[in-house]
């Protein structure tokens, strides 16, 4: 029995996991038509996604279906969850993007086509939610051919009554199909048949030769042409078919399985990664995604890339350089779990008590040992602390974090030294919720977030000269050591210079280092804030020592009081981080994120555009950045994006100085 795997992909509530699920009752596979919003959906099958009525995981359906096994990728559509969305693009050998008809292309949509077209796997439009009042299937079809070119084919129209769908027209059958049946093509419609059979004869000519000479010379061009042209086109990407629907009325999904039969493409006309020739080859299997079970642990979702995968047998994980034995196998629908012996070529499957394994790694045949490249995950974008209220949860929170970073590259835990937080990354709000209630579910940890302290530090306005003699005597052999130093400003990311101009042995050439490493270790303490001093040029030119009393540590106190005593001085003032962000927003947008911004202490630095979309360039000051995925997202509707990454320290205006200085003394206490 043949294999083919598609994944279903999209923005946002654009219906995806509703597709799927009519693809699964079409299909025989379920007596009922699972739905998000009620919370029945056989594919959201977490505790988490039923309540918020949202998918987070991708999920995977394998059923039969006339003479194929079918395993079908259902991925969320939130941005925060899109690291699942890569997961499955990265092993799809074909994907079904969904689009709102009253919404069209949306970002996510042209974040499925950019990785899809990286891949060149084939891609098939599905425009559902034609019940909408103002959706409009004939605007959103001619929105994608500016978008994506005139490989862009109608393969159905919608047959609506006012704003209900009734059914679609096959247009390369030329039938028209109700939800439960075959009906003449209504009068009004022929006209429209008529035309838009004739762009998917014409944009198909435009792409495929042979019917561009049939065309030419006005040969006919018959549907075995067509069906030919269109399998053809498709499996090489110049085809871009879209089908009209309604997935919870169950409209247009007899004919997107007809076409998973028809076009869709098998193991055998699969892209294959580097590395694998042909399918027949001895065992490659790829690792995908990694989730975590408290009774069952890890479970590893792998694609079958070559060979036959089979209980029994042992691999090596050309990654990690284990050996793994494959003890268990499991065909998934949702969370329901079929124990099988085998994965052919082209399937997906779950292992399970894997050794050392994860996701991105490759299991092979040792005797082919293929290492596949790793997916690229995008970083982080929302960053907080994380504060454990009983300790005894500290582990659990440990273990918990470190599992579900296993199974969410997207997701980074690591303790901050100098702040002395434990901080977690994540790719936005929701994301981190999630992280959040499956610590709770899973480990038993309770965590509660707050902003991570920022990194500020501190630096000179002028030149300034320090002195310390540092003397103790206590009976026995006292302390002795007396520095004079000056300071002065340098640079932005200097950092920290260190300079000897004692002359005729002032200070003995052997305490030199001691005075060097008060002098750093004062400077590290800060002064005004206690955080670290950076870009000044410190210079010992005088002291004093005493033969028996002088000692290392001595100088390095005498060091450090003397820096203090400069810094006092010398005008010192706190730097703050800045960042440099790159936002990426719908036009209409643009005034509302660059007032956002402005009111954040953003410094525009100029804009451009990236498609349809504006792009903003700004300097932001770290402190002005916590939970602004959330901000930006609820600004522009879930359709804005950001980046950024550390720029340069900058001084901070007096009155947020003032605050740190008081969050300081508070800290203390």
């Amino acid at each position: 029995m043949s294999a083919k795997n598609v994944c279903i992909a999209g923005h946002a509530n654009v219906g995806k996991t509703s597709l799927a699920e009519a693809i699964l009752y079409k299909a025989g596979v379920t007596n009922r038509l699972g739905r998000t919003e009620k919370g029945t959906s056989i594919l959201d099958y977490m505790k988490y996604e039923k309540e918020r009525k949202l998918t987070v995981n991708l999920s995977i359906a394998s059923f039969k279906y006339k003479d194929l096994e079918i395993d079908l990728i259902d991925t969320p559509g939130y941005l925060d969850f899109q690291g699942e969305m890569i997961s499955a693009l990265k092993v799809a050998d074909s994907v079904v993007i969904v689009l709102d008809c009253a919404s069209g292309i949306e970002f996510t949509t042209e974040r499925v086509l950019e990785i899809a077209s990286e891949r060149n796997i084939p891609k098939l439009f599905f425009i559902n939610k034609l019940d909408k009042e103002d959706a409009d299937f004939f605007k959103i079809y001619e929105e994608l051919k500016g978008e994506v070119g005139d490989g862009v084919i109608p393969l159905t129209i919608p047959i609506k009554e006012g704003t209900e769908i009734k059914g679609v027209v096959d247009l390369l059958e030329q039938k028209a199909y109700l939800k439960d049946g075959e009906m003449d093509i209504p009068d009004s419609l022929k006209d429209k048949v008529k035309e838009y059979r004739g762009h998917l004869i014409e944009s198909l000519a435009e792409v495929d030769m042979e019917l561009m000479e049939k065309f030419i010379e006005e040969e006919e061009i018959n549907q075995d042409d067509i069906s030919k042209g269109i399998h053809r086109g498709f499996l090489e990407g110049n085809i871009y078919p879209v089908i009209s629907g309604e997935a919870v009325s169950l409209i247009g999904v007899d004919t997107l399985l007809n076409y998973f039969v028809k076009i869709f493409p098998n193991p055998e006309e699969a892209k294959l990664p580097v590395g694998v020739k042909s399918i027949d080859g001895p065992t490659v299997a790829y690792v995908f995604n990694t989730k975590f079970e408290p009774h069952v642990g890890e479970l590893n979702f792998v694609r079958v890339w070559s060979g036959k995968l089979r209980v029994g047998t042992s691999l090596l994980n050309n990654t990690t350089q284990s050996e793994e034995k494959i003890n268990q196998i499991f065909k998934l629908i949702g969370n329901e779990r079929e124990t099988v012996s085998e994965l052919e070529p082209g399937s997906i499957g779950v292992l399970v008590k894997l050794k050392d394994t994860n996701t991105s790694d490759t299991l092979t045949d040792p005797s082919h040992p293929v290492k596949i490249e790793a997916i690229e995950f995008p970083n982080p974008v929302a960053k907080v602390a994380i504060e454990v209220p009983n300790e005894k949860d500290e582990d659990k929170v440990s273990k918990g974090l470190s599992k579900l970073q296993k199974g969410d590259p997207t997701l980074k835990s690591y303790f901050d030294p100098e702040a002395k937080q434990l901080i977690v990354e994540s790719m936005g709000e929701q994301h981190m919720q999630l992280m959040k209630t499956l610590l709770e579910e899973q480990f038993g940890a309770t965590v509660t977030e707050e902003q991570p302290r920022i990194h500020y530090r501190e630096t000179i306005q002028k030149n300034a000269e320090g002195w310390s003699k540092f003397k103790k005597q206590t009976g026995g052999r006292g302390q002795y050591g007396e520095v004079y130093l000056k300071v002065e400003p340098l640079e932005r990311g200097k950092g920290v210079e260190f300079a000897n101009k004692i002359k005729g042995g002032r200070i003995p050439a052997k305490f030199i280092p001691s005075v060097e490493t008060g002098v750093r270790d004062a400077a590290n303490e800060g002064f005004l804030a206690r955080y670290p001093v950076i870009d000044l040029k410190i210079t010992v030119y005088d002291g004093s020592y005493h033969p028996v009393d002088s000692s290392d540590n001595a100088f390095q106190r005498a060091g450090s009081l003397a820096l203090k005593d400069a810094l006092n001085k010398a005008t010192p003032y706190i730097l703050e981080p800045i960042l440099k962000v790159k936002v990426i927003i719908p036009d209409e947008y643009t005034g509302d994120v660059m007032g956002d911004l402005n009111s954040r202490r953003g410094k525009i630095l100029g804009m451009g555009t990236e498609g349809k979309y504006q792009v903003i360039n700004a300097y932001v000051p770290e402190r002005e950045m916590f939970k602004y995925s959330s901000q930006l997202r609820s600004i522009t509707q879930g359709t804005g994006t950001y980046t950024s990454e550390f720029a340069f320290y900058e001084r901070i205006p007096e009155d947020i100085s003032e605050k740190v200085q008081k969050e300081i003394e508070e800290k203390k206490g």
